[in-house]
């Protein structure tokens, strides 16, 4: 069972638009869980429009985080309580919420297909290309 405070947030479903507080997206939930539980106000995203062939909602992403103090973090840096993860394929772009949680790594995000969850780290980057954003030195 999760006492951590993510658990309000598992089950919650998943919608394109949703942010929150009954449904959400995945950048959708992190902009929610960031404003109420840690005071972090991020902007609004429209998905799917790309610019010089990177989607419009991960440059506004990348420029969120470095407005609110995160940093981009080297490979090499493990994840922390607090980082956005920006997880990629050749088929799918998705962001979560880096939580220490019972002792262990986990991604608090919202998926098409089950919702808000909270996956272990491996299993929520698995085939994956990962990028970190926290507020910590590289």
């Amino acid at each position: 069972t999760v006492t951590h405070w993510a658990a309000r947030y598992i089950g919650r479903p998943h919608s394109p638009a949703g942010e929150g507080p009954d449904a959400f997206s995945c950048w959708g939930l992190i902009r929610h869980v960031f404003a109420r539980e840690r005071g972090i106000t991020f902007p609004h995203l429209e998905v799917g429009e790309q610019i010089r062939g990177e989607p419009v909602n991960v440059q506004a992403i990348k420029a969120s985080a470095r407005a609110s103090g995160f940093r981009h973090l080297e490979q090499s840096v493990a994840p922390a309580d607090g980082d956005i993860v920006l997880l990629r394929s050749s088929i799918r772009l998705h962001c979560g919420l880096v939580l220490l949680v019972n002792g262990g790594i986990r991604v608090l995000h919202s998926s098409h297909e089950r919702g808000v969850v909270l996956e272990h780290w491996r299993d929520a980057v698995a085939g994956m290309s990962v990028e970190l954003w926290g507020h910590r030195e590289n």
